[in-house]
């Protein structure tokens, strides 16, 4: 039995939906037949590979969510780590220029949004990430150009990725379980820990990165990852590099940058040395991924000031996030 029929049967083992499970053979059976074409497995499958197969979806519009979950689940399934990369690679931040579109509509106007699209368009889901900064390099500059900076950076500030509510649901069971904000701070880095180990010990990825004792101990020795620092009302808190082995690894400080950054609409241009032309307020979606958890936890409204970013020439992603005064109060 091959390894799309073999997968095949894990869905059907699972009860997956029929519907379901058609579309993903029918996407994971071409990708085969794509491969063999290459003498390439999917295994072996490299990021050309995986990109070309993509443009092929898109061609015939079969560039649906679906397929790439198809794609990254039979590596996940097999632990084809590529796969699972490229997959995921997709997938990340893919709602962000929808939710740009939309917000635009409801904050301004359609009119507004047509013309900040006008000729551009979404772009389509599978598009290579060495293509995606053109994307913003149009339509955050158009908008820079039409509402100046400083609405830009508010407009920013609240996001443009979803909020992962119910993924993030079970954190604000835990602050209320909580003694204090520095009780839930310090039991979130201990579980940040021990998350990261454990993929490190299953060889499994840590979304799309490997884990190993090198990023462990990067973590362990850089508290303000991801949980945070309290200072008085303030918490500062720093991104783990998205790629934090290649990070760890680089002397160039461009390529250093590359592989801390995290916005999938903008690294590239980091690269390819035409980051100048990224607007740096796209910076402010970062904040606003914290905003949205902070306010899922803490129930209230959040405000984050975007510090430093390696889209500015910093070292890190580094964001201050102000606590209300009821979460602090018995703690200063």
């Amino acid at each position: 039995m091959n390894e799309v029929n073999k997968f095949k049967q894990n869905l059907i083992e699972k009860e997956s939906p029929p519907e379901n499970i058609d579309e993903m053979i029918s996407t994971l059976t071409e990708f085969q037949e794509f491969l063999d074409k290459r003498g390439k497995t999917f295994q072996g499958a490299s990021s050309e590979d995986f990109y070309d197969f993509s443009n092929i979806l898109i061609g015939e519009e079969k560039n649906t969510r679906l397929a790439y979950i198809a794609i990254l689940s039979l590596g996940d399934f097999f632990n084809y780590q590529n796969l699972s990369i490229f997959g995921r690679d997709v997938l990340d931040g893919s709602e962000m220029m929808v939710n740009l579109s939309k917000r635009l509509t409801k904050e301004f106007s359609k009119e507004f949004r047509d013309e900040i699209f006008k000729d551009i368009g979404i772009p389509p889901l599978g598009i290579s990430p060495k293509v995606k900064p053109d994307y913003t390099k149009k339509l955050i500059n158009r908008f820079v150009n039409k509402v100046g900076e400083e609405t830009a950076e508010k407009f920013l500030a609240k996001g443009l990725r979803d909020p992962y509510t119910e993924w993030r649901k079970p954190d604000r069971e835990r602050f209320l379980k909580s003694k204090n904000i520095d009780e839930f701070l310090a039991k979130k880095r201990e579980r940040q820990i021990a998350s990261l180990e454990k993929y490190r010990d299953e060889k499994s990825l840590y979304f799309t990165q490997r884990i190993n004792d090198e990023v462990v101990e990067y973590v362990k020795n850089n508290p303000q990852i991801e949980g945070g620092i309290r200072e008085g009302k303030t918490l500062y808190v720093t991104k783990i590099p998205h790629e934090t082995i290649d990070y760890l690894n680089a002397t160039d400080e461009k390529m250093k940058a590359y592989h801390f950054c995290h916005s999938p609409w903008a690294k590239e241009a980091i690269k390819d040395g035409t980051i100048d032309q990224i607007p740096t307020v796209i910076c402010q979606c970062s904040g606003g991924y914290y905003k949205d958890y902070w306010e899922i936890v803490l129930e209230e409204p959040i405000e984050v000031k975007l510090l430093q970013s390696v889209i500015l020439g910093d070292p890190v992603c580094q964001f201050a996030v102000t606590l209300p005064n009821d979460v602090v109060k018995d703690l200063e």
